[in-house]
């Protein structure tokens, strides 16, 4: 079970890299650069039968944070889902954006390899390999300056034999919007589902995928969800272009949808971005498949403090051959430090 236990006692036998604190540390340098020019970098593991809690996730952070003399803008936190959290890698890029990776299984054959994937991020951090900056534009992401990345978020929960749902997204910040009493934020997520037929060669595909971003979950205050996309029904084959910047800040991204059905369950009054993607042919279910949603929210504006920002939850259903269906669902909670 993901652990929501600030008080579990900080098993050493976990820490494997972060500041050199454990004996047989994995070791990561970076010769030839000084202390201050390489990204600090800490890497968390677990058994099978045992979880990494949240208390030592955000300890490491802490001492992340502090032996680069960079602030905590945010940090995203697990709510008590199903499932183990059994790695964790985090980095701090050159402009003090943090990123993690977090590998999370309902079954003992998945965790070596989401291990394995949280080492390869903690070599990539090491190395300054961090994910594009916030202040660029990429083939994938259109931005400017003005939309400021703050935190990006990697994640992948398998649960044999049903399936693996990765969830990743990035929170941003609108810096220079010249209101004096709310503040704008957006999240670009990536949801996808890896059916049990394709990962485990069981007889699970996927069924239904529901991203959602919860800004009513938040506790700042003056949530206002007033952008999101896609937006109404997509079905069939197509391109789907995401746009959820404001005006004379673009921020925005296309993706092409395979032959599923996207319904948008969005409730603007309830202050939520909801999606579900229905895999209606045979190849759609038995392949990997998923959506990039987005959503912008306006918020009450604080000079300090630590404050819930929102909820971003990923559900991937998945379903037998018998008809029986199973959820494998993160919910992380998003933090922002004013």
């Amino acid at each position: 079970m993901m652990q929501n236990n600030d008080s579990k006692r900080f098993d050493r036998r976990k820490f494997m890299k972060g500041m050199g604190a454990a004996a047989g540390a994995i070791s990561l340098p970076i010769v030839g650069q000084a202390r201050a020019q390489r990204p600090s970098v800490a890497l968390l593991t677990a058994d099978s039968n045992d979880s990494i809690s949240v208390a030592e996730m955000q300890s490491v952070r802490q001492r992340v944070h502090e032996a680069r003399g960079v602030p905590l803008r945010a940090e995203t936190v697990p709510a008590s889902d199903d499932g183990d959290i059994v790695a964790f890698a985090y980095g701090i890029d050159s402009e003090g954006v943090p990123s993690q990776y977090v590998g999370v299984s309902d079954g003992s054959k998945d965790v070596a390899p989401l291990r394995n994937k949280a080492e390869l991020r903690a070599q990539q951090f090491a190395r300054g390999d961090f994910p594009q900056q916030q202040r660029a534009s990429s083939s994938d992401v259109t931005t400017q300056a003005s939309w400021n990345r703050i935190v990006h978020d990697e994640k992948d929960f398998c649960a044999d034999p049903h399936g693996c749902v990765t969830d990743n997204f990035d929170v941003y910040q609108l810096s220079g919007d010249g209101d004096a009493y709310q503040d704008a934020y957006s999240v670009k997520h990536v949801f996808a589902m890896e059916p049990g037929v394709r990962k485990y060669g069981s007889d699970w595909e996927n069924n239904v995928g529901r991203p959602l971003h919860d800004w009513s979950a938040g506790d700042i205050g003056g949530e206002d969800l007033d952008e999101w996309d896609p937006l109404g029904t997509h079905d069939g084959s197509q391109t789907i272009s995401v746009s959820i910047g404001t005006s004379g800040a673009s921020l925005g991204w296309s993706y092409t949808q395979p032959a599923v059905t996207t319904v948008d369950k969005t409730s603007p009054s309830g202050n939520y971005a909801k999606w579900s993607e229905e895999f209606n042919t045979s190849s759609a279910r038995r392949n990997t498949n998923g959506m990039k949603p987005g959503s912008r929210a306006w918020v009450t504006q604080h000079s300090s403090g630590k404050y819930h920002l929102l909820d971003v939850v990923s559900d991937g259903e998945f379903q037998n051959s018998w008809g029986t269906t199973h959820s494998v669902k993160f919910t992380w909670h998003v933090y922002v430090y004013a």
